[in-house]
């Protein structure tokens, strides 16, 4: 093809490099730039609405909706304003920012200007923004908000490729629009008329330019140790991910699909569903607000009113909880009556899974729970959602089976950064424990699989990277000769090619009697014999026997998403059935009520304090027998707990962007809490 660049391997550690395609008799979809695919789905969706956002005091009762034909504009003049800024071909344009329009008119302005995307958490360092604009050679950084900017401010010396930072939303700093280098994003908007022409013979001269085998994207992975290393994904590897996925779900009706965007832009799930298959579908991509993760997330969707909805399990576990509080504050009578609707649907669901005739009682039976049920959906704002995905972590089957209870089965989604989003999808649920099977074009084998056929899962697809950013080491431990992307995963492959995930190579446990142990089949066991469990947390690693750390789920800030001490509803029920009536978790654990969040010394200092109630103690000493009793081996059984003194949150450092448990960091901050376990 005409738009690839010359290469002689299928891994390049290098910008400025293209890579070989994986192009045979199975894949034969031509290459296509992102840039080409997006002026493409805008000619076609033209009149279709593609973004909604609030803007209180403007637009339709304070929304603005833009269709793809001013999508594609808000795009144009982006890109012209980037290169204004002096965005350099090949460079990166940084994004520290949460998911806004200008995200999108950014990102495919410097698509088009033949840039390099390089999406950064804003949870980040000032010196892991650093590190991310350095070793991506960013030329041009879009911020925020005035506390973006000041992590800019704070090293922008220290990067001399860096010619300008822009900040998106006031208030800003006097030094904004006045010293060279930092500007606001609307009087740039306002100061392109005068070179408009000149700059638009660079821009399409920058575009014919673009290769589909050379790198567009660059995901950060938020790595335990160190600092995070860069994905690099090409142009192909975007496009051929979002194709794949839209022709796996299969049932898209183009211009009909609305989702809502609250996952951050920096993550390769939400680059798939939020921005490309949008762009691929013509369907509406609505804006949450910054406190979505907090507690807001309701409210966009009662406004969206999504048809797919795509969530970590974390978020799932909040509605639950949210729906917990809820239905506890109901009457007896419809707390009965919820409870046999949710028995009733989670049977018919499960019967139907298992490919049973459901008789005229039955049917008639699930018809009227399903009508009970329904308001639920429409107080989530999800009553016209057709499929709820989750990826980025496993989910409990506990969980799966909740959602099943209320008519909103939870499909799973198995992929990665490295495999340029997904590599297999339960569209098609069957079951509660695979992640279905791998999505057309994508292959998949369990490499050196034990007698039970587990093993690690490997993957092939021209959605694989290119390789991690400047580091050629590291990229030739993840993808072999063969083009097989070592995932780092355990799993195996049911008799129907369904892929199940059972645990992390890197997280499994092996005790000092070298019992290998994945952890989370373990941690599961335990918070489904305790639902008043919000987190626990395996130990054992070289260790004689397995232990395990607890928290008891509390009410969350909305503001700071720091964990309160105030129990939740769900947690004060369960006690009540022990004879318990603390409210609060610093009375029921016997600590200082304020910790004064986030305090690691506090934390620790709390952990080594608690004195528990007997009644609680005892009961999570017989949760945790009986969740040994469905251990596969003596060496899986948890012999003793720790309680910590706050549920596990993002604010506090236990969780990272993608709400996914860092382990690590749980390890390092409780090592004393740890070693009391083993004395």
């Amino acid at each position: 093809s005409d738009k690839l660049k010359p290469a002689t391997s299928y891994t390049s550690c290098s910008l400025h490099e293209g890579v070989l395609l994986r192009l045979d008799e199975h894949n034969t979809m031509e290459p296509k730039t992102l840039a080409e695919f997006f002026h493409e789905a805008c000619e076609r969706h033209a009149e279709r609405p593609a973004l909604v956002w609030e803007t209180p005091g403007a637009g339709e009762n304070g929304w603005t909706t833009l269709n793809y034909k001013q999508y594609a504009e808000h795009v144009e003049r982006t890109a012209l304003m980037l290169l204004q800024l002096g965005l350099e071909e090949r460079s990166s344009l940084g994004i520290l920012a949460f998911n806004c329009p200008e995200w999108c008119f950014a990102e495919l302005g410097a698509v088009r200007a033949g840039a390099i995307i390089a999406g950064i958490y804003p949870s980040n360092s000032a010196e892991a923004v650093h590190h991310v604009l350095a070793s991506s050679d960013a030329t041009v950084c879009i911020v925020d908000d005035a506390k973006q900017m000041a992590k800019l401010r704070a090293i922008k010396s220290r990067l001399p490729r860096l010619k300008a930072v822009v900040q998106l939303h006031a208030p800003y700093e006097s030094f904004v629009d006045q010293e060279p280098g930092y500007h606001s994003w609307q009087q740039l908007q306002s100061q392109l008329n005068d070179n408009e022409e000149q700059l638009q013979l660079q821009l399409q001269q920058r575009e014919r330019n673009i290769c589909a085998n050379e790198c567009v994207m660059l995901v950060f992975t938020s790595g335990t140790t160190g600092m995070p290393k860069g994905v690099m994904l090409s142009h192909d590897n975007m496009y051929f991910g979002t194709k794949s996925v839209s022709a796996t779900m299969g049932n898209i009706v183009p211009g009909a699909e609305r989702l809502v965007t609250y996952l951050p832009l920096s993550h390769v799930a939400a680059q798939v569903f939020d921005i490309f298959l949008c762009i691929e579908n013509g369907s509406c991509c609505y804006f949450a607000d910054k406190d979505a993760l907090k507690g807001t997330l309701v409210r966009s969707f009662q406004k969206a009113r999504p048809t797919r909805m795509f969530g970590v399990p974390r978020v799932f576990e909040k509605f639950q909880e949210r729906l917990a509080a809820a239905e506890a504050k109901s009457k007896p009578l419809s707390r009965l009556l919820l409870r046999k609707a949710r028995e009733t649907v989670a049977q018919h669901n499960l019967s139907t899974y298992a490919g049973e005739q459901s008789s005229y009682y039955t049917s008639a039976k699930y018809w009227l729970a399903s009508r009970l049920i329904r308001p639920i959906h429409t107080m989530l704002g999800l009553d016209q959602c057709q499929t709820f995905f989750s990826g980025g972590a496993p989910v409990t089957e506990e969980l799966k089976h909740f959602f099943l209870s209320i008519d909103m089965p939870v499909s799973d989604i198995y992929g990665m950064s490295e495999s340029g989003g997904a590599i297999a999808y339960n569209v098609h649920i069957t079951n509660l424990f695979s992640s279905g099977p791998p999505l057309k074009g994508v292959e998949v084998k369990i490499l050196q699989p034990d007698s039970e056929g587990q093993g690690e899962i490997v993957a092939r697809s021209r959605g694989n990277f290119m390789g991690y950013l400047n580091e050629p080491e590291k990229t030739a431990d993840n993808i072999d000769a063969d083009g097989w992307l070592h995932t780092g995963d355990l799993g195996y492959l049911d008799p129907l090619g369904n892929l199940v995930v059972t645990g992390r190579l890197k997280e499994l446990i092996i005790t000092a009697g070298g019992e290998n142990i994945p952890p989370v089949h373990i941690e599961e066991l335990i918070r489904k014999e305790l639902p008043c469990v919000a987190n626990a947390l395996l130990v054992g690693d070289r260790r004689k026997y397995l232990t395990i750390l607890l928290t008891l789920k509390t009410k969350t800030d909305a503001e700071t998403g720091l964990p309160l001490d105030e129990l939740s509803v769900e947690t004060i029920e369960w006690l009540q059935n022990l004879g318990l009536q603390q409210t609060n978790l610093s009375e029921l654990l016997g600590i200082r009520a304020d910790l004064q969040l986030p305090n690691d010394a506090a934390d620790v200092a709390a952990a080594l304090e608690i004195n528990a109630e007997p009644k609680l103690i005892e009961a999570l000493e017989a949760g945790i027998k009986r969740a040994n009793l469905n251990a596969i081996s003596n060496a899986q059984c948890v012999q003793k707990f720790a309680f910590l003194p706050h549920e596990f949150s993002q604010a506090t450092g236990e969780f990272g962007p993608t709400l996914k448990v860092k382990r690590s960091v749980v390890h390092a901050k409780y090592a004393q809490v740890i070693e009391r376990l083993y004395k």
